[in-house]
């Protein structure tokens, strides 16, 4: 099966302010910090210099979206039979893929990330542990294309996606939806929120799974002003039918190994 194509992209996305209080992870001094989040190739070579809560991730938004109080009721009950359903025909492979992180690298099997939810709202995101224990001994990082740190069996569960799998349970008690926005580490959207205009609108939804910039390609490192620009279109066109198009091309990206 072919990649799917980008949709048009929706309009540009303002710039407000540029990034502050980022450092360069490799290849310190040899390029100037502002303009990795410009770049196309993304923020892959950024790290914040502390993982910190003291900055605001959130504020209310004075702009109107439609709410569709039917319609997320509706995303809820999805949500949760779903992620019941997909629990228990799942645990054959969530068991097999914890023995196996287990026996391939030392440290435990489930990692968990602090990522902004829902109306700024901090939760646990899980996954599996697809890096070694001390990954950010130096500080956040954005994972990397060859990064040393990711683990024989971690490559594997990146490659394919199923290091995201235990975020099943965070959907199942309420931190995320199976279609949203995905959630971002706090440290970051305390400086991307900065950078462009209308960030926060993002976090007025659940985040999600998969969502609409996964599935036009904007997943990894990646251009965040792209990335930020389709979040905030599915915020402000938000419909079932919206949701069942993202599950379908998520599916078949799955199954299609991409």
């Amino acid at each position: 099966m072919s990649r799917p194509r980008r949709q048009a992209a929706p309009p540009e996305l303002k710039v407000v302010a540029a990034p502050v209080d980022v450092a360069v992870a490799d290849e310190p001094g040899e390029r100037d910090p502002a303009q990795d989040l410009y770049d196309k190739a993304g923020p892959s070579k950024q790290r914040a210099e502390s993982e910190t809560f003291d900055e605001p991730v959130f504020a209310p938004v004075a702009e109107k979206v439609p709410t569709r109080p039917l319609q997320l009721a509706a995303k809820r009950a999805f949500d949760i039979g779903f992620s019941l359903a997909a629990l228990t025909a799942g645990a054959p492979l969530l068991a097999g893929i914890a023995v196996a992180v287990k026996l391939d690298s030392k440290g435990p099997v489930l990692y968990r990330q602090v990522r902004v939810g829902k109306d700024g709202m901090l939760f646990d995101c899980l996954k599996f542990r697809s890096m070694v224990v001390d990954a950010e001994k130096g500080g956040p990082q954005w994972a990397r294309n060859m990064d040393t740190r990711v683990t024989k069996v971690g490559g594997v569960l990146r490659r394919t996606s199923l290091d995201e799998l235990p975020q099943v349970w965070n959907i199942l008690v309420g931190d995320m939806s199976w279609i949203g926005p995905r959630p971002e580490r706090p440290v970051f959207v305390a400086r991307f929120r900065k950078q462009f205009e209308g960030y926060d609108l993002r976090h007025t939804v659940q985040p999600g799974l998969s969502g609409w910039a996964q599935v036009n390609g904007l997943r990894g490192n990646v251009s965040i002003a792209d990335r930020t620009a389709f979040d905030l279109y599915y915020v402000r066109h938000f419909s079932l039918a919206l949701d069942a198009r993202i599950f379908l091309r998520t599916f078949a990206a799955v199954v299609a190994g991409e």
